[in-house]
């Protein structure tokens, strides 16, 4: 699985408050760069991505307006937590979860207008646009922002962001929080920004949290050992609204006849209630331990997996991998990276994909709002062929797919095919560890 991301060109620059640390942007840029296409794998990022559909059920005069509105995209296109949070984030804003604030402030010719929140167990994101009677060639390129959150009047420390300014102007921003497990249902909020590019005045937002309080736990969860000593810990897990989190240990020996760029993986695949597994869209991983192997043994502790929660499932299976690639190391801005050798084949059935032959199409149909295929193959990784036109830039990834003995059913947004449009897979093969494989269930 190719895990390259295109240059990012802003990101946040958030310093830690002390109970509800301020989260970086960093993730949804990659999210965003990921879905443009990418062809690089570096050694300090595992992003995986597939793009995925949100669907909206509405009752009554003022959900159906709403359904309609969000069937239009206008939702979409109104509120900067769909346009600029994970999909998890997304799903709240479709599904009428989030908090409209509509509260505005001014001061020395700047005015901060809030419009939107979200609160669970794992985030808080706060929606903002910036207005200013300033031209923007008199503005500095990054606008820094000072403020302080208060819950129940309790402070929780200052924090310092940096956006670049012409992107706030055009199209706001917001301000996210994790570790709010502490905020209740209904307790009372104070964002209180203190200064912008230096100037110190004080805009204060008072606000209620409609707190989204689901939060599932899971501990106790037997580990997994092979017959070779390879190991797998899930350690603890916990789910809210938006996010799936994992807390695991993985110990696993390295199969070095084969050469090539090594790396470590794990898949976290949804399972719905009919069979269909679904891949969710955004999954990080964190560790102290680099993502390279390039030794004999796999040993991580720790491992934090965050999973943005696209669909609303609560059985998952989760699988630890080392992949292989064959291709080329590259040097890059951001240190020393890796592109791996590509196979492409025009978009039709009956083609055969990849080095090894691991798919072979058998169907291809479009539907309303998605594109099926049918393959035979020969790989247990669902890492399923991409559908890309690089003349437009565009790379559709798989949203779910479901066993039919030896063949698979993959399920992709539609696609809108002409004569550049073809399956593209990566050289690399898999140590996969069957054994290891662990389900859990949190309903």
């Amino acid at each position: 699985m190719e895990k390259l991301q295109h240059e990012i060109s802003s990101m946040v620059d958030d310093i830690p408050v002390p109970d509800l640390k301020l989260d970086e942007t960093v993730q949804t840029a990659l999210i965003k760069a990921r879905k443009q296409g990418n062809q690089t794998m570096f050694r300090k990022q595992n992003i995986i991505a597939i793009l995925a559909s949100v669907f909206v059920v509405a009752f009554g005069l003022m959900l159906l307006q709403s359904f309609q509105e969000t069937a239009s995209g206008d939702i979409g296109n109104k509120s900067i937590l769909f346009q600029q949070g994970d999909v998890g984030l997304q799903r709240m804003v479709t599904e009428g979860h989030t908090q409209e604030l509509g509260l505005e402030e001014e001061n020395e010719g700047l005015k901060v207008i809030l419009e939107e929140s979200y609160v669970d167990n794992h985030q808080m994101a706060i929606s903002f646009r910036l207005e200013t009677e300033n031209a923007i060639e008199s503005l500095p390129k990054l606008t820094q922002i000072t403020y302080e959150l208060f819950v129940d009047g309790k402070p929780q420390g200052e924090g310092i962001s940096f956006f670049n300014t012409k992107e706030l102007l055009a199209n706001g921003e917001r301000f996210t929080f994790e570790h709010t497990k502490n905020i209740e249902a209904h307790s009372e909020l104070m964002l209180q920004i203190t200064e912008i590019n230096g100037v110190q005045e004080e805009w204060s937002f008072i606000f209620d949290s409609e707190k989204q309080t689901e939060y599932l736990v899971l501990k106790d969860i037997p580990s997994k050992e092979d017959d070779l000593g390879n190991s797998f810990d899930v350690r603890n897990v916990e789910m809210t609204p938006t996010t799936l989190k994992i807390n695991a240990n993985t110990d696993l020996l390295v199969d070095n006849s084969i050469s090539g760029y090594k790396t470590f993986h794990i898949e976290v695949i949804g399972i719905g209630e009919d069979g269909e597994m679904f891949l969710p869209e955004s999954v990080s991983i964190s560790s102290y331990v680099d993502s390279e192997v390039n030794f004999s043994r796999v040993e991580r502790f720790y491992d934090l997996i965050k999973v943005s929660r696209e669909a609303n499932l609560y059985s998952y299976k989760i699988i630890p991998y080392i992949v292989t690639q064959q291709g080329v190391e590259v040097k890059d801005e951001h240190g020393k990276g890796f592109i791996a050798n590509e196979h492409t084949t025009p978009f039709k059935e009956g083609e055969i994909i990849g080095s090894n032959s691991e798919f072979k199409v058998e169907s291809i149909k479009h539907e309303k709002d998605a594109t099926i295929v049918t393959y035979e193959l020969s790989t247990s990784i669902p890492d399923f062929p991409r559908i890309v036109n690089k003349e437009k830039d565009e790379y559709t990834y798989a949203v779910s797919y479901k066993n039919n003995g030896d063949k698979v059913e993959v399920t992709y947004p539609r696609v809108a095919v002409d004569k550049k449009t073809k399956f593209l897979i990566y050289d690399a093969s898999y140590q996969v560890f069957p054994e290891l494989e662990t389900q859990i269930d949190l309903k």
